[in-house]
């Protein structure tokens, strides 16, 4: 899913949505001589979402078997006159290692897998930083009670009591000084912890540049000195690597390496193909793998940059907070010299208020960081979750091919000859059905699905007819809509020819998710309004959205589980 922007200006025409939130409340609201329909909905953080396709029903007068992807005929059985039966296999089609499409995807499944190694490795630290700086922030709150209980306990101003009072203001900066030393302790230890992950990243990053720049490879022929830039700018970046970097020297560094994948992957295209470095090839080097490989790092490392900066920016919160409790600690003690009991219960007043201050601003930081780690946590999941789907593609289409005969009938003609290899679209052979009355269900789909998907089929009275899974995708998509074509053979229920059917397929969201209907966002100028009930009135409040499954948009901030919002 793309991330939202004027997404909200399209909605499907045919939506079927079940969810474990619910629409609870649906009341006439009236004013004067006008009235309208006002519902409620409870956000839930685990959908089962619907998705909505259409299909329509056709005869199997032929039945026409043709592959999916190219590849090498493995094996084939479809000799005229065989009786075959809808799952009587009739082809098997393996990838050809010499195509260079295959030598493309295969690169490209190699270069993703370890993008989502690097990227696995960026959230992992991203996460663990965010929950160590909720950790601190909590405790500080948690110790500013105590200070303040100390402090309602001091209420005996007598001057027995004065060297007491000095040393609890001696004791509460001391306390504010260790909890600092050891707080901060613990973010130094996982800032570092990521400068290493991401060091090692980077070094790999350089070695992939030198490889390749650096040998005997007739790079860039085309435009030499865009190659003397690309060695240029690597012999600088490598002989800055350094284990000593300032937080803002290393987030410079981060994007000068990203430039420098991007000026290597520029550099690639202005090669001319070779024997020792051909446009593509999944034995070796190539133009097209290193291209991929290239641009893929400079992505992977402005996001390594942006978690980076995120966790520096954390210890400087941190750090900003407990040097202004110390500051205001230190002129609490400096200034408790006048021995008179109103001086001295004034002075304790106003270090209890400064303390009461600063709660309310800890209480602040808390939720900002519960906000901030949700975005941005919410950002690279997705990201992960993208690149886990691309990999899937790819390696679905890397993968062996089995094509059924799909109805019961006789085998009518083959088409193909000898030859073993066959590209996307190609006819096998055709089958006469045994019944030719018997009827199949096309299904049209926008996005790809999984064969084997379990489908459940309604008519168009919404009465349910069953549940059957896909078993057959056309090679081609719709020439009008580009939509997927899908098939169930051989359907029972009582439909007539070309009549419309209504068909849903279950998605299930991530149980960390939020996600609420499409109906119930308000575009505005200044964000997307939803209105939440609070009690027996309604607040308006601008929520931050992400993705879109069809009617359902996944909301990021401002929400909470089991919150009620209405219409």
């Amino acid at each position: 899913m793309k991330k939202l922007s004027s997404m909200l200006l399209v909605l499907p025409t045919l939506l079927l949505f079940s969810w474990c939130g619910k629409v609870v409340d649906t009341s006439i609201i009236s004013t004067g001589s006008v009235q309208w329909f006002t519902t409620s909905y409870i956000v839930g953080n685990s959908p089962v979402s619907q998705k909505a396709l259409y299909g329509t029903v056709i005869a199997d007068s032929i039945k026409t078997v043709l592959t999916n992807r190219g590849g090498i005929l493995d094996y084939i059985d479809c000799q005229p006159g065989k009786h075959v039966y809808k799952d009587t296999i009739i082809a098997k089609i393996t990838p050809n290692a010499d195509d260079m499409t295959y030598q493309n995807s295969a690169i490209q499944l190699s270069t993703l897998q370890e993008q989502l190694t690097n990227l696995t490795t960026v959230y992992s630290l991203t996460e663990d930083t965010f929950s160590l700086q909720k950790d601190i922030l909590q405790d500080q709150y948690d110790n500013n009670i105590q200070l303040i209980f100390n402090l309602d306990t001091s209420t005996d101003y007598s001057a027995s009591s004065m060297e007491a009072q000095q040393q609890l203001l001696d004791q509460q900066y001391a306390s504010v000084k260790t909890a600092k030393s050891i707080d901060l302790n613990k973010m130094q230890t996982s800032i570092s912890t990521a400068y290493k992950q991401y060091m090692i990243m980077i070094k790999d990053s350089l070695k992939k540049v030198n490889d390749v720049f650096d040998s005997s490879l007739s790079v860039s022929d085309k435009n030499s000195q865009l190659k003397q830039q690309v060695l240029s700018e690597y012999t600088r970046l490598y002989n800055q690597t350094s284990d000593t970097m300032t937080a803002s020297q290393f987030s410079q560094y981060l994007s000068d390496v990203s430039d420098l994948m991007t000026l290597a992957a520029s550099s690639i295209t202005a090669t001319t193909p070779s024997g020792s470095l051909p446009q593509a090839s999944s034995a070796g080097l190539s133009i097209d793998g290193l291209y991929t490989i290239y641009t893929t790092l400079s992505t992977t490392l402005l996001w390594t940059k942006s978690a980076f900066d995120g966790v520096a920016a954390s210890y400087d919160t941190v750090k900003n907070t407990y040097n202004t409790q110390l500051k205001t600690a230190s002129i609490n003690t400096n200034n408790f010299q006048d021995n008179t009991a109103k001086s001295t219960a004034l002075q304790l007043d106003n270090q209890k208020a400064n303390m009461q201050l600063a709660q309310k601003t800890l209480q602040t930081q808390l939720s900002s960081a519960d906000d901030n780690q949700q975005i941005q946590l919410a950002s690279l999941k997705n990201q992960v979750l993208t690149l886990k789907q691309n990999i899937a593609v790819l390696s679905n289409s890397l993968a062996w091919e089995v094509l059924y005969a799909g109805v019961d009938g006789v085998v009518k003609m083959r088409a193909i000859g000898e030859d073993n290899k066959v590209a996307p679209n190609t006819l096998l052979c055709q089958i006469m059905p045994t019944n030719p009355g018997n009827l199949s269900l096309q299904i049209f789909s926008y996005q790809k699905i999984p064969l084997g998907t379990k489908v459940s089929i309604s008519n168009d009275q919404w009465q349910f007819l069953g549940t059957w899974a896909l078993i057959y995708e056309y090679p081609y998509k719709d020439p009008t809509t580009q939509n997927y074509i899908y098939e169930i053979p051989v359907i029972k229920f009582p439909l007539k020819e070309n009549e419309k059917v209504l068909v849903t397929s279950s998605q299930f969201a991530d149980q960390n998710q939020l996600w609420i209907p499409l109906q119930y966002i308000s575009p505005r100028l200044e964000g997307n309004l939803v209105r939440r009930k609070v009690w027996s009135w309604t607040q308006n409040i601008y929520v931050t959205l992400w993705n879109i499954d069809d009617s359902y948009v996944q909301v990021l901030s401002w929400l909470t589980l089991w919150d009620e919002i209405v219409q």
